[in-house]
């Protein structure tokens, strides 16, 4: 029995911990001068500017995992698109692989950016 005592002890350190955050995702400045950090975690709750944390819903969850993995090359790599327009939107992605900066006026841009984009806007609009 004592021999597994160092097991039971592991497995139970594991319960009950932080569900681990999956994005989060920065926005500021554009037309707007939107100013929003909003941080989905794997639990499927999300949180804009630190406030409280509220239920995204299956579908949404889903999208962000989605680009989370699609940004994967791109955040290992500190992804950085820019264009030297000063009404851009910029946006910052934050995933365990690392962080990819753009603006909403930079050529080039992988569509996977495009959806980020419009799952800030769509989170933002139901968390901020």
């Amino acid at each position: 029995m004592r021999r597994w005592l160092p097991l039971l002890a592991v497995a139970l350190a594991g319960c009950g911990g932080s569900p681990g955050d999956l994005l989060s995702l920065e926005v500021s400045g554009g037309p707007a001068k939107r100013k929003q950090s909003i941080v989905v975690q794997n639990d499927g709750r999300a949180t804009c500017n630190g406030g409280p944390s509220a239920d995204i819903g299956s579908d949404a969850l889903i999208d962000a995992r989605e680009i989370e993995r699609e940004l994967g090359d791109d955040a290992e790599r500190a992804a950085v698109y820019e264009s030297t327009r000063p009404d851009a939107t910029n946006y910052v992605a934050r995933t365990n692989d690392g962080t990819v900066r753009w603006d909403d006026r930079a050529p080039g841009l992988p569509a996977v950016l495009a959806k980020a984009q419009l799952f800030a806007l769509q989170q933002g609009r139901k968390l901020c």
